[in-house]
Protein backbone atom coordinates (compact mmCIF):
# COMPACT_ATOMS: atom_id res chain seq x y z
CA UNK A 1 0.00 0.00 0.00
CA UNK A 2 3.21 1.90 0.61
CA UNK A 3 4.15 1.30 -2.28
CA UNK A 4 1.50 2.10 -4.57
CA UNK A 5 1.18 5.61 -2.93
CA UNK A 6 4.50 6.09 -3.23
CA UNK A 7 3.89 5.30 -6.76
CA UNK A 8 1.09 7.44 -7.39
CA UNK A 9 2.74 10.00 -6.00
CA UNK A 10 5.16 10.40 -8.14
CA UNK A 11 3.38 9.63 -11.04
CA UNK A 12 1.73 12.64 -9.90
CA UNK A 13 4.29 15.44 -9.22
CA UNK A 14 5.55 13.74 -12.79
CA UNK A 15 2.27 14.96 -14.41
CA UNK A 16 2.27 18.56 -12.66
CA UNK A 17 6.07 18.79 -13.82
CA UNK A 18 5.29 17.89 -16.87
CA UNK A 19 2.64 20.46 -17.55
CA UNK A 20 4.21 23.15 -15.66
CA UNK A 21 7.08 22.77 -18.68
CA UNK A 22 5.02 23.06 -21.42
CA UNK A 23 4.78 27.00 -21.76
CA UNK A 24 8.35 26.81 -21.32
CA UNK A 25 8.61 24.58 -24.25
CA UNK A 26 6.46 26.22 -26.66
CA UNK A 27 8.77 29.68 -25.55
CA UNK A 28 12.00 27.82 -26.30
CA UNK A 29 10.31 26.39 -29.53
CA UNK A 30 9.30 29.75 -30.85
CA UNK A 31 12.35 31.41 -29.86
CA UNK A 32 14.25 28.63 -31.64
CA UNK A 33 11.99 28.94 -35.04
CA UNK A 34 12.23 32.70 -34.39
CA UNK A 35 16.02 32.95 -34.49
CA UNK A 36 15.85 30.35 -38.00
CA UNK A 37 13.60 32.12 -39.95
CA UNK A 38 15.16 35.68 -38.53
CA UNK A 39 18.41 33.93 -40.01
CA UNK A 40 17.15 32.89 -43.79
CA UNK A 41 15.41 36.28 -44.03
CA UNK A 42 19.23 38.29 -43.22
CA UNK A 43 20.41 35.80 -45.29
CA UNK A 44 19.00 37.51 -48.58
CA UNK A 45 19.95 41.38 -48.77
CA UNK A 46 23.34 40.37 -46.88
CA UNK A 47 24.14 38.00 -50.11
CA UNK A 48 22.50 41.00 -52.43
CA UNK A 49 25.06 43.24 -51.07
CA UNK A 50 27.97 41.26 -51.26
CA UNK A 51 27.69 40.72 -54.70
CA UNK A 52 27.18 44.33 -55.75
CA UNK A 53 30.34 44.67 -53.29
CA UNK A 54 32.21 42.64 -55.84
CA UNK A 55 31.23 44.08 -58.81
CA UNK A 56 32.01 47.44 -57.27
CA UNK A 57 35.32 46.39 -56.03
CA UNK A 58 36.42 44.43 -59.21
CA UNK A 59 36.32 47.56 -61.37
CA UNK A 60 38.59 50.12 -58.61
CA UNK A 61 39.45 52.48 -61.50
CA UNK A 62 35.77 53.55 -62.21
CA UNK A 63 34.21 56.47 -61.10
CA UNK A 64 31.51 56.85 -58.28
CA UNK A 65 29.28 57.83 -61.02
CA UNK A 66 30.33 54.37 -63.00
CA UNK A 67 29.07 52.44 -60.35
CA UNK A 68 25.60 54.38 -59.29
CA UNK A 69 23.84 51.20 -60.06
CA UNK A 70 25.71 48.71 -58.13
CA UNK A 71 25.97 51.26 -55.14
CA UNK A 72 22.28 51.87 -55.36
CA UNK A 73 21.34 48.26 -55.14
CA UNK A 74 23.32 48.25 -52.14
CA UNK A 75 21.55 51.30 -49.95
CA UNK A 76 18.34 49.57 -51.01
CA UNK A 77 19.24 45.82 -49.42
CA UNK A 78 21.19 48.02 -46.52
CA UNK A 79 17.88 49.82 -46.04
CA UNK A 80 15.69 46.62 -46.59
CA UNK A 81 17.69 44.94 -43.66
CA UNK A 82 17.48 47.63 -41.03
CA UNK A 83 14.47 47.75 -41.44
CA UNK A 84 13.76 43.84 -40.98
CA UNK A 85 15.98 44.41 -37.87
CA UNK A 86 14.15 47.40 -36.49
CA UNK A 87 10.74 44.96 -36.54
CA UNK A 88 12.52 42.09 -35.33
CA UNK A 89 13.66 43.76 -32.58
CA UNK A 90 9.89 45.02 -32.01
CA UNK A 91 9.02 41.38 -31.76
CA UNK A 92 11.53 40.09 -29.83
CA UNK A 93 11.04 42.93 -27.06
CA UNK A 94 7.43 42.28 -27.14
CA UNK A 95 7.53 38.40 -27.06
CA UNK A 96 9.82 38.93 -23.84
CA UNK A 97 7.34 41.66 -22.40
CA UNK A 98 10.02 44.23 -22.83
CA UNK A 99 7.86 46.31 -25.78
CA UNK A 100 5.98 48.23 -23.45
CA UNK A 101 2.76 50.54 -24.87
CA UNK A 102 2.93 54.47 -23.55
CA UNK A 103 -0.64 54.95 -23.33
CA UNK A 104 -2.31 58.64 -22.97
CA UNK A 105 -5.58 60.26 -24.04
CA UNK A 106 -5.20 61.82 -28.05
CA UNK A 107 -7.26 63.07 -30.45
CA UNK A 108 -7.09 60.07 -33.14
CA UNK A 109 -8.93 61.57 -35.86
CA UNK A 110 -6.38 64.16 -36.06
CA UNK A 111 -3.41 61.68 -35.82
CA UNK A 112 -5.21 59.33 -38.66
CA UNK A 113 -5.70 62.05 -41.12
CA UNK A 114 -2.12 63.23 -40.52
CA UNK A 115 -0.36 59.83 -40.60
CA UNK A 116 -2.35 59.25 -43.88
CA UNK A 117 -1.70 62.65 -45.74
CA UNK A 118 1.69 61.51 -45.48
CA UNK A 119 0.93 58.42 -47.11
CA UNK A 120 -1.06 60.30 -50.00
CA UNK A 121 2.35 61.11 -52.22
CA UNK A 122 3.76 57.29 -51.90
CA UNK A 123 0.44 55.90 -52.80
CA UNK A 124 0.19 58.14 -55.98
CA UNK A 125 3.78 57.26 -56.96
CA UNK A 126 1.93 53.42 -57.43
CA UNK A 127 -1.29 54.87 -59.33
CA UNK A 128 -3.59 54.44 -56.60
CA UNK A 129 -5.94 56.70 -54.73
CA UNK A 130 -5.96 56.93 -50.72
CA UNK A 131 -9.38 57.68 -49.90
CA UNK A 132 -10.17 59.31 -46.38
CA UNK A 133 -13.73 58.46 -44.30
CA UNK A 134 -12.38 59.50 -40.33
CA UNK A 135 -15.29 60.59 -38.02
CA UNK A 136 -14.16 63.68 -36.52
CA UNK A 137 -12.79 64.43 -32.87
CA UNK A 138 -12.78 61.18 -31.41
CA UNK A 139 -10.69 60.68 -28.34
CA UNK A 140 -8.79 57.45 -27.96
CA UNK A 141 -6.83 56.28 -25.07
CA UNK A 142 -3.39 54.12 -26.32
CA UNK A 143 -0.27 54.66 -27.61
CA UNK A 144 -0.39 57.54 -29.62
CA UNK A 145 2.95 56.16 -31.56
CA UNK A 146 1.95 52.02 -31.85
CA UNK A 147 -1.64 53.27 -33.03
CA UNK A 148 0.29 55.20 -36.40
CA UNK A 149 2.49 52.57 -36.67
CA UNK A 150 -0.70 50.23 -37.01
CA UNK A 151 -2.72 51.92 -39.72
CA UNK A 152 1.15 52.70 -41.53
CA UNK A 153 1.17 48.63 -42.28
CA UNK A 154 -1.92 48.06 -42.85
CA UNK A 155 -2.16 51.12 -45.34
CA UNK A 156 1.02 50.12 -46.67
CA UNK A 157 -0.18 46.48 -47.19
CA UNK A 158 -2.99 47.87 -49.06
CA UNK A 159 -1.08 49.38 -51.58
CA UNK A 160 1.24 46.56 -52.17
CA UNK A 161 -2.00 44.69 -53.15
CA UNK A 162 -3.20 47.02 -55.22
CA UNK A 163 -2.98 47.33 -58.67
CA UNK A 164 -2.36 50.97 -60.54
CA UNK A 165 -5.67 52.61 -61.18
CA UNK A 166 -7.13 51.22 -57.58
CA UNK A 167 -8.47 52.62 -54.63
CA UNK A 168 -7.53 52.13 -50.81
CA UNK A 169 -9.96 53.40 -48.70
CA UNK A 170 -9.76 54.41 -44.47
CA UNK A 171 -12.53 54.42 -42.72
CA UNK A 172 -12.46 55.73 -38.94
CA UNK A 173 -15.64 55.47 -36.40
CA UNK A 174 -17.08 54.55 -33.28
CA UNK A 175 -19.29 51.71 -32.97
CA UNK A 176 -20.72 51.21 -29.57
CA UNK A 177 -18.34 52.83 -27.87
CA UNK A 178 -15.44 50.74 -29.92
CA UNK A 179 -12.89 52.59 -32.05
CA UNK A 180 -13.64 51.17 -35.62
CA UNK A 181 -10.69 51.28 -38.00
CA UNK A 182 -11.29 49.62 -41.78
CA UNK A 183 -8.98 49.41 -44.54
CA UNK A 184 -10.25 48.29 -47.67
CA UNK A 185 -8.58 48.09 -51.25
CA UNK A 186 -9.72 47.00 -54.54
CA UNK A 187 -6.51 45.07 -55.05
CA UNK A 188 -6.08 41.36 -55.86
CA UNK A 189 -7.60 39.80 -53.10
CA UNK A 190 -6.19 36.78 -50.95
CA UNK A 191 -7.54 33.08 -51.17
CA UNK A 192 -9.24 31.59 -48.71
CA UNK A 193 -6.50 29.22 -47.69
CA UNK A 194 -4.18 31.98 -46.67
CA UNK A 195 -6.01 33.93 -44.46
CA UNK A 196 -5.76 32.23 -41.46
CA UNK A 197 -1.95 32.46 -41.47
CA UNK A 198 -1.41 36.00 -43.17
CA UNK A 199 -1.04 37.28 -39.39
CA UNK A 200 2.17 34.70 -39.20
CA UNK A 201 5.46 35.46 -38.89
CA UNK A 202 7.52 36.03 -42.17
CA UNK A 203 4.21 34.36 -43.86
CA UNK A 204 4.15 36.02 -47.67
CA UNK A 205 2.14 34.48 -50.08
CA UNK A 206 4.12 35.25 -52.79
CA UNK A 207 7.24 35.11 -51.34
CA UNK A 208 9.19 36.42 -54.32
CA UNK A 209 7.35 39.15 -55.60
CA UNK A 210 6.53 40.51 -51.78
CA UNK A 211 10.56 40.26 -51.09
CA UNK A 212 10.99 42.17 -54.05
CA UNK A 213 8.81 44.93 -52.79
CA UNK A 214 11.05 45.15 -49.72
CA UNK A 215 7.72 43.03 -47.16
CA UNK A 216 9.54 41.43 -44.69
CA UNK A 217 6.94 39.43 -43.86
CA UNK A 218 6.62 40.41 -40.22
CA UNK A 219 3.84 43.91 -40.63
CA UNK A 220 0.95 42.35 -40.12
CA UNK A 221 2.51 40.16 -37.20
CA UNK A 222 3.59 43.38 -35.47
CA UNK A 223 -0.26 44.83 -36.37
CA UNK A 224 -1.79 42.04 -34.69
CA UNK A 225 0.54 42.50 -31.72
CA UNK A 226 -0.65 46.21 -31.21
CA UNK A 227 -4.12 45.83 -31.70
CA UNK A 228 -4.01 42.79 -29.05
CA UNK A 229 -1.58 45.16 -26.99
CA UNK A 230 -4.93 47.21 -27.32
CA UNK A 231 -7.28 44.64 -25.95
CA UNK A 232 -8.28 44.75 -29.24
CA UNK A 233 -9.08 42.73 -32.43
CA UNK A 234 -8.18 42.45 -36.17
CA UNK A 235 -9.43 40.20 -39.03
CA UNK A 236 -9.50 40.05 -42.63
CA UNK A 237 -12.59 39.39 -44.94
CA UNK A 238 -11.30 38.97 -48.69
CA UNK A 239 -11.93 37.48 -52.01
CA UNK A 240 -9.70 37.09 -54.93
CA UNK A 241 -10.25 39.99 -57.70
CA UNK A 242 -12.26 41.56 -55.75
CA UNK A 243 -9.85 43.21 -52.61
CA UNK A 244 -9.56 42.76 -48.82
CA UNK A 245 -10.98 44.64 -46.12
CA UNK A 246 -8.82 44.81 -42.90
CA UNK A 247 -11.12 45.50 -39.49
CA UNK A 248 -9.25 46.50 -36.48
CA UNK A 249 -12.02 46.69 -32.86
CA UNK A 250 -10.43 48.26 -30.34
CA UNK A 251 -12.15 49.14 -26.87
CA UNK A 252 -12.27 52.73 -25.70
CA UNK A 253 -9.76 51.64 -22.75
Amino acid sequence: MLLLSILLVFIASFAITARALVPIRKSWERQVQFTADASHELRTPIAVIQANLEVVMDEPEQTVAKKQKWLNHIKAEADRMQKLIEDLLILSRADEGQENLEKSLFNLSETLINTLESLIPYAQSKGIKLKTDIEADISFFGDKEQIKQLLVILVDNAIKHTPSGGEVLVKSQIQNRNLVIKVTDTGEGIAKEHLTKIFDRFYRINKARERESGSSGLGLSIAKWIVEEHRGSIHVESKLGAGSTFTVVLPPK
